[in-house]
């Protein structure tokens, strides 16, 4: 639409500036009644509909769509999985990892070629950032009929709250129908702590008898030998059965995730270099075995006091799960009636 500049003249039928910026004079009778006010306005009928509210229990996801997707394809390309499930916090479901990860269960038709370490690996190398900082890659491997005969808490709740990522078509995925005993859980768990973190801090203590008495080799050992324990009773505690190494450095790498305070304790960072874990692998043979074996009390002591910070730490993580067994338990129970 075309309008008229403004000039100099007055065209016919339009007024001039001065009459329309001319301000309006209005008269208001000295008996009128006070203007309705916001309490005394009658509500006006609105025919427009309010907008949806969202459900109160609705959970945000957390995990990007297309970034599991792209993992999804990268492991189907590598393996042969039957399926792929994402469980855990980034699902929504009982949270697993502390730190904030990908919880991946792959449950292969066959034995894979690869572990989970080249797996984990693989995936750093195929989708840059991935594993490289939160969140991170906390990937389980085993095969699909393992997991269905183990009667294993993280097996239970990765088939029941898992988000299916892959499915192959030689493999009808279902979800697990019976409830699970999660107060059986909770007492095996419970027995498995209370034997073997004591046989962790007997060795703790050996360490320290031995290093006040200049007793160098036997404090390593035991130190060493005390961490294997705790790395023990976390992974026994979170998933109802034994991992198949004693190495400390891949049981570290196998539980990392579950506390956020492991990766303070044993993890370098920009400013400080942390070398306690490849010690402590050394420890478990050199200190029995190499005649040239030798630390500094003062390094050894360093070790020692790391040891017993996860001692605490590991402790206060496994109670907190076996308290999560018997609160899923209680909920698990029918109402009376």
């Amino acid at each position: 639409m075309e309008t008229n500049e403004i000039t100099g003249q007055t065209q016919p039928g339009q007024n001039t500036q001065a009459e329309q910026l001319r301000p309006l004079t209005l008269t208001v009778p000295a008996t009128s009644e006070p203007e309705p006010t916001a309490e005394t306005m009658e509500p006006v009928p609105n025919d427009t509909p309010p907008m949806p509210e969202p459900p109160a229990t609705e959970t945000p996801r957390l995990y990007d769509p297309g970034v599991v997707a792209r993992i999804a394809q990268c492991l189907s390309e590598l393996l042969d999985p039957a399926y792929i499930l994402l469980f855990g916090s980034m699902a929504g479901g009982t949270p697993h990892s502390d730190a904030l990860s990908y919880d991946l269960l792959i449950a292969t038709h066959d034995t894979p070629q690869y572990n989970w370490l080249d797996v984990r690996r693989y995936l750093k190398m195929k989708m840059p950032g991935a594993g490289h900082g939160a969140p991170y890659l906390n990937i389980y491997m085993y095969a699909a009929n393992y997991v269905v005969s183990q009667s294993s808490p993280l097996f239970y709740l990765a088939r029941k709250e898992g988000v299916l990522l892959y499915c192959s078509d030689r493999h009808k995925f279902k979800r697990p129908k019976r409830p699970y005993p999660f107060s059986e859980a909770a007492c095996n768990a419970k027995h498995y702590y209370t034997t073997f973190m004591s046989l962790g801090d007997q060795f703790l203590e050996q360490a320290g008898t031995a290093l006040t008495e200049n007793k160098i080799r036997q404090a390593a050992f035991a130190t060493a030998q005390a961490a294997v324990y705790f790395f023990q009773v976390l992974f026994r505690v979170y998933h109802g059965f034994d991992f198949d190494t004693r190495d400390v450095m891949i049981l570290h790498e196998r539980t990392r995730t579950l506390s956020a305070e492991l990766f303070l304790l044993f993890e370098s960072d920009s400013f400080t270099p942390i070398h306690t874990l490849p010690c402590l692998r050394r420890f478990i043979i050199n200190a029995r075995y190499d005649s040239s074996f030798f630390i500094h009390v003062t390094e050894l002591e360093q070790h020692l006091d790391r040891v017993e910070r996860m001692q605490s730490i590991v402790e206060k993580v496994c109670m907190q799960r076996i308290d999560l067994y018997n609160e899923l338990a209680r909920q698990d129970e029918p109402d009376e009636p």
